[in-house]
């Protein structure tokens, strides 16, 4: 019998958001895709220069530091479009949705998230809701090392380094790129 698929409307969203990022941080925003090159997309997401076509929940959990580079309040370094492209490697469906949960755990591991065993399968439910909002054409990328070198690299508990985008110590994340939306998805450690 196959897995039901996860029905996406804003409430189911919220609550997948919170489930996976609540509580940690993180961030997750939704902008539209408006060019071609959706690298300029992604950068306007994590600049806060854009918003939700939705208007459904978004988070913005990162933790303050002394001296926020960015210039605002997102926690992404100002780059430009070929700069984040070049810190993205793209990665398939079921990358994407274990790399979701891992970033739940600390230093991104599912199994540093507590009672992970117990809660694995709401988790899933969660990152298949988010990432089913973006359909099923639609491409992921990460800033994880590993898939650089493997595009089906299983993601739940990474042996891996990470392109920084961001101000913080380590940061790791996934952008889900479709043909009318941009989602980003991100955890961050300060040490």
């Amino acid at each position: 019998m196959p897995e039901e698929e996860p029905v996406v409307d804003a409430d189911s969203w919220k609550s997948a958001l919170l489930d996976l990022f609540g509580g940690g941080w993180a961030f997750a925003q939704v902008g539209p895709r408006r060019h071609d090159d959706w690298r300029r997309d992604v950068t306007a997401v994590m600049a806060l220069k854009a918003v939700d076509p939705r208007r459904w929940a978004s988070l913005n959990y990162a933790p303050e530091v002394d001296e926020n580079r960015s210039g605002t309040n997102s926690p992404f370094f100002p780059r430009s479009p070929e700069e984040t492209g070049a810190s993205l490697h793209e990665v398939g469906l079921e990358s994407a949705g274990r790399l979701l949960v891992a970033l739940k755990g600390e230093f991104y591991q599912a199994y540093n998230i507590p009672n992970f065993e117990q809660r694995k399968k709401g988790l899933f439910w969660s990152s298949r809701t988010i990432l089913s909002r973006f359909g099923v054409n639609s491409r992921f990328f990460t800033n994880a090392a590993e898939a650089r070198r493997d595009p089906h690299a299983d993601l739940l508990n990474p042996d891996t380094e990470w392109d920084c985008l961001s101000v913080y110590t380590t940061d790791c994340g996934l952008v889900a790129v479709s043909d009318s939306e941009i989602g980003v998805f991100w955890a961050f450690w300060e040490d």
